[in-house]
C-alpha cells in the first residue's frame, strides 16, 4: 500500500470511528420528532378558558392538537441520560443508559407554560406522535435517584377539584415556586407522580398505572396503582417520555426489545419481561360529565 493510500485508509479509519462514537453517545438525544413550535401558539395562560370551559373528551383532544403542533417549551426538546447500573435475570451486571425528558410535558412556551396532566390516552398518543414512550416504575426511580435537581412533593387536599385546571395551575405555581419561577436546568424529578406501562395493564387493560411523586429521603408517595380508569387525571399525574432506544453496555437496543426479553427485562422493569410496553390507544372509556363544569 502506498503512502497517499495509507494516508486516506487511516483518514478514513478516524472518521468511521469518530461518526459511530458520536451516533452511539448521541443518536437517542435528538428530537426530531418533536415540531418545532409554531409562532402563533397561544402559551399557558391564554389556553386556560378553552381548558377550563371543556369536558374531559374535549379537553383531551386540545392537549393532544397543542402537543403534537409542537406547542411546549423550549427547555424540554433535548433529551438528557440517566445513567445506572443493573443485574440481568442471570446475575451479570450491566451499565445501563437511558435518554428521558428532562421535566413532564408541558404546554406553552419557556416563558408561560403549563405541565399538563393528562389521560394515558392521550399520553400515549403523544409519545407515538414523538417517536417515544413511557416509562415503567424501574425507570421513574432510576431517573430520579439521577436527578441533580430534586423537588419535594406539594400535595393539595383530595377533593373533587383535583381534576380541575384551576387545580393544574395552582399546583404548577407551588412547583414553579420552588424553581424561582423558572425552567428547569437539566433533570428534575420529584413533583409529579409518573403515568407507567405495568405488566398489570395485561388484565386490567382500561386502568392508568401511576407511580412515585418521591419524597426528599427517596421514598414515593404513590405506590404503583391502577385504581383509576383510564380516563382519568388529576393535578398530580405528570408524563414523562423517554426515548425508543436504550444503550446496555456499549450496544444500542430497542427499548421494546429490551422489555420483551427475559435476561435483559430486568435492567428495565421490576415486574420482568412487558410483551406490551404501550396503553392500548382505541380502548379509553371516555365519560362527559367526568368533573364540575364551569
Amino acid at each position: 500500500m502506498g503512502l497517499s493510500a495509507m494516508k486516506l485508509y487511516l483518514l478514513t479509519w478516524i472518521v468511521l470511528t469518530l461518526n459511530a462514537c458520536v451516533t452511539q453517545e448521541s443518536a437517542p438525544v435528538y428530537t426530531s420528532g418533536i415540531p418545532s413550535r409554531p409562532s402563533s401558539a397561544l402559551g399557558a395562560k391564554g389556553l386556560y378558558n378553552e381548558f377550563s370551559r371543556a369536558n374531559e373528551s374535549t379537553r383531551e383532544a386540545a392537549i393532544y392538537r397543542e402537543l403534537s403542533r409542537g406547542n411546549l417549551p423550549n427547555y424540554l426538546r433535548r433529551q438528557v441520560p440517566v445513567r445506572y447500573s443493573a443485574k440481568t435475570r442471570s446475575g451479570i451486571t450491566k451499565r445501563v443508559t437511558l435518554w428521558v425528558l428532562p421535566d413532564y410535558l408541558a404546554i406553552g412556551s419557556d416563558a408561560d407554560f403549563l405541565r399538563i396532566p393528562m389521560s394515558p390516552i392521550t399520553a400515549q398518543k403523544v409519545a407515538d406522535r414523538f417517536g417515544l414512550m413511557l416509562p415503567t416504575v424501574r425507570m421513574v426511580d432510576a431517573i430520579y435517584q439521577q436527578a441533580p435537581l430534586r423537588l419535594a412533593p406539594r400535595p393539595f387536599k383530595p377533593g373533587r377539584t383535583m381534576v380541575t385546571i384551576p387545580e393544574f395551575y395552582r399546583h404548577q405555581s407551588t412547583v414553579q415556586a420552588q424553581l424561582g419561577g423558572r425552567p428547569p436546568r437539566g433533570l428534575v424529578a420529584g413533583h409529579k407522580k409518573d403515568i407507567v406501562i405495568s405488566k398489570r395493564l395485561q388484565t386490567l387493560p382500561k386502568r392508568v398505572a401511576i407511580y412515585g411523586w418521591h419524597q426528599l429521603n427517596g421514598r414515593a408517595i404513590q405506590p404503583l396503582s391502577l385504581v383509576h380508569g383510564n380516563w382519568y387525571a388529576d393535578y398530580s399525574h405528570g408524563v414523562r417520555l423517554v426515548s425508543s432506544l436504550v444503550q446496555i453496555d456499549q450496544q444500542t437496543l430497542r427499548l421494546v426489545d429490551v422489555l420483551k426479553n427475559p435476561e435483559l427485562a430486568p435492567l428495565l422493569s421490576y415486574e420482568g419481561t412487558l410483551s406490551q410496553a404501550r396503553y392500548p390507544v382505541n380502548d379509553a372509556d371516555l365519560r362527559r360529565q367526568w368533573m364540575p363544569q364551569s
